[in-house]
């Protein structure tokens, strides 16, 4: 399904039944499909999922410009208004995350619950480890003297790089798909505001319930470092069995982890 938000159509699927409205919002390279291998362990006959391919990213419509933590944001309120969703539960992972960090932080009305995974407040966020700046700037450089048509190869060796388990079959082949649809213009523009975004200063303005969840084997991220510590009271799990990607690689875990949260607020 599509919706027009401003001057772009976005692609969504809306699943379950429930009263309880959740927005989910993809990380860097992936798309909507990331999010079902978690869906199929969350009761959506409580729950009602949003999922959204932001812009540039799988079949929603790819600008020329306009690829700031901004404009992903001005993008997700228009879509939670034109749906009536609000208060909704923010759900990110990695990019998608710090979009969500951003929302709850400056639209506090609209969030009525935070969820996190693998986030960090971007590249230029002063708590961020060396080990994540290094990670941006490495991947920077190597998607910069890659040819065009070696792209697709390079990000989805990036994309497996980052697992602690090998993800199923059917989950690659759908992030291929993903990887496919990606230009050029919109690799080098979120790189840019993956390495130049820092939000940290909004943090504390977080009030909502908010649950950050890491992979214990996240590579990209340091295992001695919490660059979201500043959120008043949050709530953080780790899942021993996951790198970058637990919603992947340990869905039924990170789902329990999730509805739990959610059902004792």
């Amino acid at each position: 399904m599509y919706v027009s938000v401003g001057n772009i159509s976005v692609s969504f699927d809306v699943v379950g039944t429930g009263s309880h409205p959740l927005l989910f919002l993809h990380g860097w390279l992936m798309s909507k499909e990331s999010w079902y291998p978690l869906l199929n362990h969350l009761p959506m006959e409580f729950y009602r999922a949003y999922l959204v391919d932001v812009r540039g990213f799988g079949d929603t419509d790819k600008p020329p410009a306009g690829y700031a933590i901004e404009d992903y944001a001005r993008d997700t309120i228009r879509l939670i208004r034109r749906w009536n969703i609000q208060p909704v539960t923010l759900i990110g992972h990695s990019f998608g995350g710090a979009g969500a960090l951003f929302i709850a932080a400056k639209v506090r009305h609209y969030v009525n619950a935070l969820v996190v995974l693998d986030t960090f407040p971007g590249g230029s966020a002063p708590s961020v480890s060396r080990t994540t700046k290094r990670h941006l700037q490495r991947v920077e450089k190597l998607i910069y003297r890659t040819p065009e048509h070696r792209q697709p190869e390079i990000l989805n060796r990036i994309w497996m790089q980052a697992f602690y388990r090998v993800p199923a079959p059917d989950v690659v082949t759908k992030q291929k798909e993903a990887i496919r649809k990606i230009t050029r213009h919109v690799l080098e523009q979120t790189l840019h505001t993956n390495l130049s975004t820092d939000i940290e200063h909004l943090l504390p303005r977080i009030h909502c319930p908010t649950l950050v969840i890491r992979g214990e084997h996240d590579r990209m991220l340091a295992s001695d470092s919490e660059p979201l510590q500043q959120i008043p009271g949050a709530r953080f799990v780790q899942i021993s069995s996951a790198g970058h990607y637990p919603m992947i690689e340990s869905p039924e875990q990170v789902a329990s982890v999730i509805d739990s949260f959610l059902r004792a607020r």
